[in-house]
């Protein structure tokens, strides 16, 4: 596994143990007006500060294990991945955009709303990784 490929599943797995707690966690009674925006968009640091921390941890062991392999220079197929998998991840992000317009203009409350947009951004991103980690995987 290449070390680009490691760095791939820290994050994947990072966002997704985060932001599975963050939305598992979030009471449904936090819709209750300002407070409830307030409720969810604190609720982002413990995330934020997650991912951050065990990419961090994870990059640097990966790093010191393999220091010839982290200095190499990005060839044309891992940017051919990256540049598939970023593709694959916009087209989820412009239909969540779309949505989220229409629920402004469909009344939805703002903590709602906040989630959904964080959902959307979620899953764009876990499709733009994931879809690298295949097609490292499968050697596209």
């Amino acid at each position: 596994m290449s070390f680009r490929e490691k760095i791939h599943w820290i994050a994947f797995v990072s966002i997704m143990g985060t932001f599975g707690w963050y939305f598992w966690t979030l009471p449904a009674a936090a819709d209750a007006g300002p407070q409830g925006l307030w409720a969810s968009a604190g609720l982002l640091l413990v995330p934020v500060l997650g991912i951050t921390a065990v990419t961090t941890i994870g990059t640097i062991i990966f790093a010191l294990r393999n220091p010839k392999e982290a200095n190499a220079q990005e060839d044309e197929r891992d940017r051919s991945f990256q540049i598939r998998g970023t593709h694959l991840a916009y087209y989820p992000m412009v239909v969540g955009s779309w949505l989220c317009i229409g629920l402004i203009f469909g009344g939805v409350s703002q903590p709602m709303l906040l989630r959904i947009i964080l959902g959307m951004v979620v899953a764009a991103e876990l499709i733009r990784i994931g879809s690298q980690i295949y097609f490292y995987r499968r050697g596209y």
